[in-house]
C-alpha cells in the first residue's frame, strides 16, 4: 500500500471551485516549451481538453492565464505565472512534509491490519531527486514495504545510530572540504559496523535568478548588502557546506542578508528564488534547472546511503543494490543536469568518501 497526499487548490467565487491538478502541469509546460500544442502532448492530454480547462478557469479568473500568437507560439499570462510560481512554491515547501505525514499514517494504518506482517524497510534520508526515483522504483518493481522520511544528512545519520531507521541516506562534498567536515559524520557512523552503498554523486553551487540579475559570481558575491539569500537548516548537509564555505573565504554569517531565513530542501529554496523572495541560495543543478533558475557550480558532492552491516545481506538490500546499478534507475536520472551515475550501486569504502 502506498498512500500519497498532494495540495489541493480551492477558489471561492458564488462558490467553492477545487483547481484540476493538470492546469498546473499545462502551464508549466507551456512555460517550459512556448507551445500550448507540445504542452498537451507531455501532459498526455488532448488538445481539446487543454483548451476547455484554459478557458474555465479564465473565465473564472477574468484573466487570461495563457497569450496565444500567431507565429510565436504561446506564453504565459502575468496571472498565470504569479499562480503556477505561488503552486510551486507551496508544492516545494509542504511536499516533504505531505510525504513524511503520508509515511507516518501508512505505518500507522499497516499496523492495524493484524494480517499483513511484513515489516517495513524504514529510510531517513536527506530530500533530493535521486532518492525520490529510487523510491519510486522500489514502489513499482519489489514487493517489500519501504518507508522513507525525509531529514538532513546529520539527521538522518542521528536516527540510524539511535535505532530509528534502518538505513540512513546522507550527502557530503567530494574534494579538499570533505576532510573539515568528516568529524561530524564520523562521529556517527563507522567502518566497522557500516557499509555505504553510493547512490549519485551530484553538482550542487549557487542557484540565482534567470539571468541573474544580481550578478552573482560566488559566495563573496553574497556580502553584497542589496543580495537577498536563503538558507538550509542547521544539521543538512548543504548547510554544512555552506558554512565551510563561508569559513574558507574568511566571511561571517552575519554579513550574508537571509542567512537566518532558513528552508528544508533545495526544492523550496529554488521555489523561494524563482518567486522572488529571495536571489539566490545553494542547490543542486537538477532544481535549478526544475525551476528554471540559473546556476553556477562550486562542488561536486556524494550522496550514499549507510547501511549497518548486520542487514547487509537481506533481501531487500539486495533488491536496493540492484535497482541502483539499473537501466531504470539510469533512466530516472537522464533528463536532469548535474548527475553522475557511473557508481551507482557501489559498495564503497569509507576512505573513498571521506578522505
Amino acid at each position: 500500500m502506498n498512500i500519497k497526499i498532494n495540495l489541493n487548490w480551492q477558489i471561492s467565487f458564488d462558490k467553492e471551485h477545487s483547481i484540476d491538478p493538470i492546469l498546473f502541469s499545462l502551464l508549466q509546460s507551456v512555460e517550459e516549451l512556448g507551445s500550448l500544442k507540445r504542452a498537451t502532448e507531455k501532459v498526455n492530454v488532448s488538445y481539446r481538453f487543454a483548451w476547455g480547462l484554459l478557458g474555465k478557469w479564465e473565465k473564472a479568473l477574468q484573466q487570461p492565464l495563457v497569450i496565444l500568437e500567431r507565429g510565436r507560439g504561446a506564453h504565459l499570462s502575468v496571472i498565470g505565472e504569479k499562480l503556477l510560481k505561488a503552486h510551486l512554491q507551496l508544492q516545494a515547501r509542504f511536499s516533504p512534509d505531505l510525504d513524511n505525514f503520508a509515511t507516518q499514517f501508512k505505518q500507522e494504518f499497516e499496523s492495524l491490519l493484524i494480517q499483513d506482517k511484513q515489516t517495513s524497510l524504514n529510510i531517513f534520508a536527506s530530500h533530493g531527486l535521486a532518492i525520490g526515483s529510487l523510491r519510486d522504483l522500489i514502489n513499482q518493481q519489489t514487493d517489500f514495504k519501504l518507508d522513507l522520511h525525509f531529514h538532513g544528512s546529520l539527521e538522518s545519520l542521528q536516527a540510524l545510530t539511535q535505532g530509528s531507521c534502518d538505513i540512513a541516506g546522507f550527502h557530503i562534498p567530494a574534494g579538499d572540504i570533505t576532510k573539515q567536515l568528516s568529524p561530524q559524520y564520523l562521529s556517527l557512523i563507522n567502518s566497522q559496523q557500516h557499509q555505504l552503498i553510493y547512490v549519485v554523486k551530484r553538482n550542487q553551487g549557487l542557484m540565482v535568478q534567470a539571468s541573474n540579475p544580481k550578478k552573482i559570481r560566488g559566495v563573496k558575491s553574497l556580502t553584497n548588502n542589496k543580495v537577498q539569500f536563503i538558507n538550509r537548516q542547521s544539521g543538512s548537509g548543504t548547510r554544512l557546506l555552506f558554512d565551510q564555505l563561508l569559513a574558507a573565504d574568511n566571511i561571517n554569517a552575519e554579513q550574508i542578508n537571509g542567512y537566518q531565513h532558513e528552508e528544508f530542501t533545495h526544492m523550496a529554496v529554488a521555489a523561494m528564488i524563482a518567486s522572488g523572495v529571495a536571489d539566490v541560495g545553494l542547490g543542486i543543478s537538477a532544481m535549478a534547472e526544475k525551476f528554471n533558475l540559473e546556476f553556477i557550480p562550486l562542488i561536486w558532492e556524494h550522496y550514499c546511503l549507510a547501511v549497518p552491516k548486520t542487514i547487509l545481506n537481506d533481501g531487500r538490500v539486495s533488491k536496493i543494490i540492484a535497482l541502483l546499478q539499473s537501466d531504470a534507475y539510469q533512466h530516472s536520472l537522464s533528463n536532469s543536469t548535474g548527475y553522475d551515475s557511473s557508481q551507482s550501486g557501489q559498495l564503497v569504502n569509507f576512505n573513498s568518501i571521506f578522505d
